[in-house]
């Protein structure tokens, strides 16, 4: 009753429209555009009821015809919703390898289907369809039927070829940046610092020009993201790359882009919340709720800053250490990654079929780039630990959190008694 109500009242409205000539003039009537039988025809393909197409031929084409009369205009171009004939099967199963070739690899078996009947004219039952695609590729229907988005197999020829660098900002909003670079092959962590910014492009050039005065060589490629915190690494890292002869020296070893494309390191984000920086995240949150730590307050963050930086800085070597030795297990979906240790990967890529990629570099230029480029991390201003030595001379910043938890309570009660 409802349905009956609303096409009268829609035929209605589309009444109205004809006489106000709103009606586009494209019409088969104005000798313009598709004639009537083409227009049918492109909306039976379309998928479109017969009721539906009856109302868009009135409604946009000022064509006025019966359900019936379009049944029979439907058997004159052998037009069916039910085929009295279907194609064959062999046929359905070709198109439907090519179509899973392409994008047709991560649909579902109606869109298949869609694809099959109004891209390639076939008639075939979406039962036919099913099967089809459930036989040539059941490991993507259990994905779909899971509804888990199949994603791209990351893979890399070998060690040094790709790092990945990047900020982590979750400690942000208590003034702990977090930053980090992973070796896109061995996963091994390249560095895992703090410091109180990350939009300083001296300080993360600094981790970037420590690390390759440690290694004495620097990666083809170094990918980060678009951002000014990595406006030194875009020329230093082609500056060490200028002279290599391979296709992605000199500019090309630098990438920049959106952070969702920087994989591994995104990934690995995920992990490093897993492996103890949650606890942290909640540690802070405890001591903010209760009434300690005041956001607003920069000396308060100063404070927090200063007590802190040590053990987080300590746990984050911790977690980087175990990461690098711990042993990555065989993924039977993802066969292309190597699986083993990070660290021996690393340095021992023939254990897994790799080559490495490193490029040599001059220890006297890293040092000089650290001179002209870098500049060290603090954990706080120097002001505020000339404050520090003269209310508590001689303290010992602590590196376990419960006693620098015991320190930022001491130093809190002591500044509260001035007026910042």
């Amino acid at each position: 009753m409802a349905k009956a109500i609303f096409i009268k009242l829609l035929l209605y409205t589309s009444t109205v429209l004809c006489v106000e000539g709103v009606v586009p003039s494209n019409t088969p009537h104005s000798g313009k555009g598709p004639t009537r039988n083409e227009l049918i025809k492109i909306y039976f393909m379309e998928g479109l009821k017969y009721m539906e197409i009856v109302l868009f031929l009135f409604c946009h084409h000022n064509i006025k015809i019966s359900v019936r009369h379009l049944k029979r205009i439907l058997r004159s171009l052998n037009l069916q919703i039910r085929p009295t004939h279907y194609s064959s099967v062999h046929d359905a199963i070709n198109i439907v390898k090519q179509e899973m070739k392409v994008s047709g690899g991560c649909i579902g078996y109606g869109n298949m289907w869609k694809r099959l009947t109004k891209d390639h004219g076939l008639s075939v039952k979406r039962t036919e369809i099913m099967q089809i695609m459930k036989h040539l590729s059941p490991h993507a229907t259990e994905e779909r039927k899971a509804h888990r988005l199949q994603r791209r197999i990351y893979t890399v020829k070998g060690p040094n070829y790709l790092w990945h660098v990047d900020g982590y900002d979750k400690l942000k909003p208590f003034g702990f940046c977090i930053h980090g670079c992973i070796d896109g092959y061995s996963r091994m962590i390249m560095w895992l610092e703090v410091a109180s910014s990350n939009n300083n492009p001296a300080i993360v050039a600094k981790y970037y020009l420590d690390c390759l005065k440690h290694f004495k060589f620097a990666p083809r490629i170094l990918r980060a993201d678009n951002g000014t915190e990595n406006s030194r690494l875009s020329f230093l890292q082609p500056l060490f790359r200028y002279n290599s002869t391979d296709s992605m020296a000199c500019i090309k070893s630098f990438i920049s882009g959106n952070s969702t494309a920087n994989q591994r390191i995104e990934a690995w984000w995920g992990t490093l919340r897993k492996l103890g920086i949650h606890w942290w995240i909640n540690f802070f949150k405890d001591i903010r709720d209760s009434g300690l730590f005041h956001i607003q307050n920069p000396v308060i963050q100063e404070c927090l800053r200063f007590c802190f930086m040590d053990a987080l800085q300590t746990d984050l070597d911790r977690i980087a250490q175990n990461w690098n030795s711990h042993s990555i297990r065989c993924q039977k979906r993802y066969a292309e990654l190597p699986s083993g240790r990070p660290d021996a990967m690393y340095f021992v890529p023939e254990l897994t079929n790799g080559y490495d990629f490193k490029t040599r570099v001059n220890p006297e230029d890293v040092n000089l780039c650290i001179q002209l480029y870098g500049k060290e991390k603090e954990a706080c201003s120097k002001e505020f630990k000339e404050i520090v030595n003269i209310i508590k001379p001689g303290v010992r910043i602590p590196v376990h959190p419960f006693e620098a938890l015991r320190l930022f309570i001491q130093l809190n009660d002591i500044l509260e008694g001035y007026a910042f």
